[in-house]
């Protein structure tokens, strides 16, 4: 009778949603932290790469959440709960009479925007699973429809298990900082469970929740609710923005420097040789770009580049054509080449249209894209252009030994959460001291020092977490191209890999024609290092998941070896990728991972499989690319292309020797991705457009479009 009553009232409201325009704001935090209303979710998401984490106390409940829309229809929420009224003793026992820790659970929760709707009373439309992997203690599948007009939203849908039947409620923004919510929730929290005890035995006493959010400017948001007819809950949040200034939640700046006012000047009035050093005596000041190289010919402009400087190689290119925009005269064709540590990768060709657009902050009189190529380089350009007659000068190449030595001190923040301790969470404070070698020829080197201020991480299988100085790597690498008829690259590394291995590391790749497919091997051949010394190497074999760290039965050395193959998706800045072979404890297995790229910015999951497995899995964790420049640069104003990483496992029980892999300083993801002909020409065209003002088709708005709709455009 109840769920009737709901279907009539929401029904009710849709027939009175106001006539004005749709409206894409999408609600706030739900207590677990997906969209929607306080307990259940609506057919609503964030702009694709914006996201929010936060803690919500609903006793006995508390979440921590981290929530983001992962692809344009995809939502995810990784989360740890907490019951306040259960406690596990140090020997792993659950009890409800205190002692010991709060009882926690980590769960993934994911939403699948299928159509998001543009019309009154066609609602949005979604389906999602909450707690879907580890323990399911809170497990629920759901559908759900919304329908948004202005700042009012009504949402209805049906829940499995601890979601019982049919959900529903409104939200109202009554003003930018102030939305009012009320929802009707049969929540089934006696399902609720840890061993045999059960945090909230008894049913709800009312199924009603309403509440209030107040959002500031900067992205914050705190909310008020009275749940269950028996609780006050509280939720605080912030909202991030992975493809803009991470912490305001804003997009990126797109203002570019350049030289002067724009020049307009006919080919024939132009000195070659002064245009020449013009253009890389401004690219030296204005970007952050080294080995700078110019020549000109038959009405076209080449310019050969490295980006040292920029965590977005299309950020970098988009700067660097606005730079010649200002100080070149009227041309056919600009081409630019990107070198990587001195080698040429790619070569991008513009029409003289976008100088001239970029001048005057408009690209739509003429689409430039239809004539635009993006290009895998040949090794030696410069000389075959030469060879065939269309170079009339060609400047030095310009401070190749700028930016050849970098030296950094960073903050490292390292955390460690498992229920299985009795600590469930730990973590280390570090500063990393390092030192980067970057050459013209290929070769590179780094080496970083790891100073340990404060830690309580006391895990016996992380021995070298300690808080001893340690060398966390040092190591040379070497980037080579094989020809040019076909895309394969090589990359080579040797010395401390990482904070257990010692040794070398050595990849292939074959590229597609356009970047999208990739294939090739990785050789991993190292041996583990003293967990207890600055840099010294182990006597034998580390067994971590043992308690051994200087077992000499067998030889101190490992080989892995992988086949591994990958593919990009356009439009979605996805990576996929799969890795078949063996780990360097000798299990055979796979490791799969996809991970989204923002243009610098990356976020993604992994999963290993092999025969030494632990609860249907080896291990299965997720994986951060953050440039620094997005959390500094709207503060400090310096572009930065360093880029923190940050990988950590979900499940609590997993294998601890089995799919591992050696570390590695810079792999072909790190030095070639962005790079790729169909992602750098994307990354570019955004770039660019959003510098011009230009308004993108309604077609490629991100974030505004159902799976449905991207299946079916």
């Amino acid at each position: 009778m109840r769920g009737r009553r709901v279907l009539c009232f929401v029904t009710v409201l849709v027939l009175l949603l106001p006539e004005n325009g749709w409206c894409a704001r999408a609600g706030g935090a739900a207590n677990p932290g997906f969209t929607g209303l306080w307990e259940y979710p609506a057919a609503e998401m964030p702009e694709d790469g914006v996201g929010r984490f936060g803690f919500t106390w609903a006793s006995p409940y508390a979440f921590y959440y981290v929530n983001l829309a992962w692809l344009p229809w995809l939502e995810v929420n990784t989360r740890l709960s907490t019951f306040d009224n259960l406690h596990v003793t140090p020997s792993n026992q659950v009890n409800d009479r205190g002692g010991g820790r709060r009882y926690m659970d980590k769960a993934v929760d994911l939403k699948m925007m299928l159509h998001r709707s543009r019309k009154r009373h066609v609602p949005s439309l979604a389906l999602g699973g909450t707690d879907v992997m580890g323990t399911e203690l809170m497990k629920a599948w759901y559908g759900v429809a919304t329908w948004r007009s202005e700042g009012l939203a009504v949402s209805l849908g049906y829940g499995t298990d601890r979601m019982n039947g049919l959900f529903g409620g409104v939200s109202w923004e009554a003003s930018p900082w102030l939305t009012l919510k009320a929802e009707y929730s049969p929540m089934d929290y006696t399902l609720d469970r840890a061993g045999r005890l059960k945090p909230h035995p008894g049913e709800a006493k009312a199924k009603y929740n309403v509440g209030a959010a107040l959002s500031a400017p900067w992205g914050t948001e705190l909310a008020v609710s009275y749940q269950r007819g028996e609780e006050f809950v509280v939720s605080l949040s912030h909202r991030f923005n992975l493809k803009g200034t991470f912490l305001s939640g804003k997009g990126r700046n797109t203002a570019c420097e350049a030289p002067g006012a724009a020049r307009i000047a006919e080919w024939e009035d132009v000195d070659l040789k002064k245009l020449c050093g013009e253009i890389a005596g401004a690219l030296s000041q204005f970007v952050r770009v080294r080995d700078v190289e110019a020549a000109a010919g038959e009405k076209k402009i080449y310019v050969a580049y490295e980006n040292y400087g920029h965590s977005s190689q299309a950020e970098a290119m988009v700067r660097v054509l606005v730079v010649l925009a200002a100080v070149s005269p009227h041309l056919d064709e600009v081409t630019l080449i990107l070198k990587v540590r001195g080698v040429p990768v790619i070569r991008a060709e513009f029409p003289g249209e976008v100088l001239f657009g970029i001048r005057v902050r408009d690209l739509t009189a003429k689409d430039p894209w239809q004539e635009t190529r993006f290009l895998w380089a040949e090794k030696k350009i410069f000389d075959g252009l030469e060879k065939e007659g269309k170079l009339l000068y060609r400047s030095e190449r310009s401070q190749r030994d700028r930016a050849s030595h970098e030296f950094k001190a960073m903050p490292v923040y390292e955390p460690r959460i498992d229920q299985t301790l009795d600590d469930d969470y730990q973590s280390r404070w570090s500063v990393d001291f390092v030192y980067e070698r970057r050459s013209s020829s290929g070769w590179g080197a780094a080496a970083d020092v790891r100073v340990p201020v404060w830690s309580d991480v006391d895990i016996y299988w992380e021995p070298d977490v300690t808080q001893k100085n340690r060398l966390h790597r040092a190591a040379v690498s070497l980037l080579e191209k094989v020809g040019d008829e076909l895309q394969i690259w090589t990359v080579n590394e040797a010395g401390w890999l990482d904070k257990r291995h010692f040794g070398l590391n050595h990849w292939q790749r074959v590229y597609s024609r356009d970047g999208r497919w990739w294939a090739g091997p990785r050789l991993g051949f190292v041996r583990d290092r003293d967990p207890h010394s600055f840099s010294g190497l182990a006597r034998g074999r580390v067994d971590y998941e043992a308690e051994g760290f200087d077992d000499d039965s067998f030889s101190p050395w490992r080989l892995g070896l992988w086949a591994q193959g990958g593919y990009f998706a356009p439009g979605l800045g996805l990576d996929l990728q799969v890795d078949v072979g063996r780990f360097l404890d000798e299990d055979v297995g796979v490791r799969a991972s996809a991970i989204r790229r923002w243009d610098g910015a990356a976020l993604g999951f992994w999963l290993f499989y092999t025969q030494r497995s632990s609860e249907a899995l080896t291990n299965a964790g997720i994986h951060l690319e953050l440039p620094a420049e997005r959390w500094f640069g709207s503060w400090f104003g310096n572009p930065s292309a360093h880029v923190w990483e940050q990988e950590m496992p979900l499940p609590s029980t997993w294998t601890v020797d089995a799919g591992r892999m050696p570390g590695k300083w810079r792999d072909p993801e790190r030095l070639l991705s962005q790079l790729r002909p169909v992602e750098l020409k994307e990354n570019v065209k955004n770039l660019l457009e959003e510098f011009c003002s230009f308004e993108a088709s309604e077609s490629d708005e991100q974030g505004e479009y159902g799976l449905m709709d991207y299946l079916l455009r």
